[in-house]
This record gives structure tokens, sequence and C-alpha cells, in this order.
């Protein structure tokens, strides 16, 4: 079988690009912003592993089973999600992002401003920690790749090219 590897990169780029802008509108765009941030989130971790199988296949005009299309999906993923974890990192270093602590002081008065009741706050500014910095970086990027290989999966059944290298054993 051909090397996946630029295939993968390719995903992993498109997600890193994606998960960047989602980044950016989730910090700018308030209230509205969170919640396209959202839908948004659930795109990139879709496109990246769809790209990387796309790419492969189409190239290679071949198609591929669906673990070989989990394995890709979920390599995009991790991969996008380290360097975009990194490129965030950096942008938090320049001033261009705001800290994880500025980002926790928007997301409580965001909560004080939806009416929410003080034990209610502090139980949804608890989870929020829990997802930052490395350790909650290592829980994002294990939930995304499982993501990325579902769509791994499911992009291998889409894109399908010619006889699989299984079938060919067969005739």
């Amino acid at each position: 079988m051909p090397s996946k590897s630029q295939s993968i990169l390719l995903g992993a780029a498109v997600y890193t690009v994606a998960a960047l802008i989602t980044g950016f509108v989730a910090i700018n765009g308030g209230t509205v912003g969170g919640y396209l941030a959202s839908a948004l989130c659930c795109v990139s971790a879709l496109l990246g592993p769809f790209v990387a199988v796309w790419h492969y296949t189409s190239t290679n005009r071949l198609t591929i089973p669906a673990g070989t299309g989990a394995g890709m999906g979920a390599a995009a993923i991790a991969l996008g999600g380290i360097v975009s974890y990194l490129i965030t990192l950096l942008l938090q270093a320049v001033n261009v992002y705001p800290s994880n602590a500025e980002m926790m002081e928007r997301q409580r008065e965001q909560l004080v401003a939806q009416g929410l009741e003080p034990e209610q706050i502090e139980q949804a500014m608890q989870m929020g920690e829990m997802f930052q910095g490395v350790a909650g970086a290592a829980i994002n990027l294990v939930i995304a790749a499982l993501i990325g290989a579902v769509a791994g999966a499911i992009a291998a059944s889409v894109f399908k090219k010619g006889v699989a290298a299984d079938d060919l054993d067969a005739v």
C-alpha cells in the first residue's frame, strides 16, 4: 500500500486551520460566537479526517477499509490537535489570544449574564478548568482522536475508488 503520510499531514493541516478559525470565533464572537464555534468544532473534527481519506483514496485510486480510514482520521486529528494547541499557546504568549485565566473570567461573566445560579456557575467553571492546560489538552486530544476515527471510518465508506485491495485477492 502507498504511504498515507502526505494525506494525514494534509488532513492535519486542514484540521489545524479549521480549529484555529473556530478558536478565533469563540474568543472574539461573544455569546453568538460561542454557539457558532460549537458548530464549527464539529465541522473541523469531520473535515480533517475526510480530507485525509479523500486525498489518499483519490491520489492512489483505491478503496480502503473502514479501519484504515479510522486510523488515518485519528492520526490527522491527533497531529492537527497538537499543532493547533502549540499555535494557540504561541498566540497567548504574544498576547494575540487571551490567557486561560482571562478566558475563564469571560466564561464566568457570560454565565452570570445568562442568569445561572451561583452553584451552576461554579460547576461550569470547575468543568472548564478540567479542560485547561496540558491535562485538558490531552483529554481533548483523546476525545478528538476518537471522533476523528469515526469520521475517518465514515469517509472510507464515502470515498470508494475502484477495487479494494482485499477484493483483488478474492478474484
